[in-house]
């Protein structure tokens, strides 16, 4: 199996599917089959993420509000959930359908015993550190992610499942999690084939849908 960046340097194509959990052992299968033939391409693994925002939740605001220009600020790690010494620091753009991540690793140096993973704790270039100003930690989330690319090599699909959020005073411990009843496929793909992904949706016989799990795991946490 090749290597997952999940990040990349270029503007790509986004669509998402919201996955019922009994429904999710049958996913792969339904990849594999069709006609697009998409094969796992590397091992699962778990995703652990810290997302930051302003005091007022204002990125959450422009998502929840659905505004074609939007961002999300955070760290993300693979593995083990205990906050790490090595991260990568992320920001998303979203235009639309389009995404596009500005992605650098970082190392972090978190009290492990106690406190808020705050952003002072980890090594921003000096370019990002405009974006920074303000921020503090407002959620926790984890998940398993599986890798497939279509035999073409144009669409590269994750099917993330298990999705836990957890208030950021419990990274410390890992998190105390409270589980989502959904699980989320996700079809990227670069801009020139976005009209061949409309005939790769027709296969995937699940609701087009616009979910955040940013969203979901803020109202979930904070009950909204």
């Amino acid at each position: 199996m090749i290597d997952a960046t999940d990040g990349t340097s270029s503007y790509r194509y986004e669509r998402k599917f919201t996955i019922p959990l009994p429904a999710v052992r049958n996913l792969a299968s339904i990849l594999r089959t069709s006609r697009f033939g998409f094969r796992e391409i590397y091992s699962t693994r778990y995703v652990n993420n810290i997302y930051y925002d302003t005091p007022l939740f204002k990125f959450y605001g422009e998502n929840m509000e659905g505004l074609s220009e939007r961002k999300k600020i955070r760290i993300r790690w693979y593995g083990a959930s205990e906050l790490p010494s090595a991260c990568r620091f992320e920001i998303k753009h979203k235009k639309g359908l389009v995404g596009f991540k500005d992605v650098v690793p970082a190392t972090c140096a978190f009290n492990s015993s106690c406190g808020m993973p705050s952003l002072i704790n980890v090594t921003v270039p000096d370019k990002f550190l405009h974006e920074t100003v303000g921020l503090f930690p407002t959620l926790m989330n984890r998940y398993q992610r599986r890798y497939f690319l279509s035999m073409d090599g144009k669409f590269r699909a994750t099917i993330d499942y298990e999705l836990s959020y957890s208030h950021p005073s419990t990274a410390h411990r890992g998190g105390i999690g409270y589980f989502d009843n959904e699980a989320v496929l996700e079809l990227k793909y670069d801009h020139e084939f976005d009209m061949d992904a409309a005939q790769v949706s027709k296969e995937i016989p699940f609701s087009f849908s616009k979910k955040s799990k940013y969203v979901t795991g803020v109202n979930i946490v904070y009950g909204c």
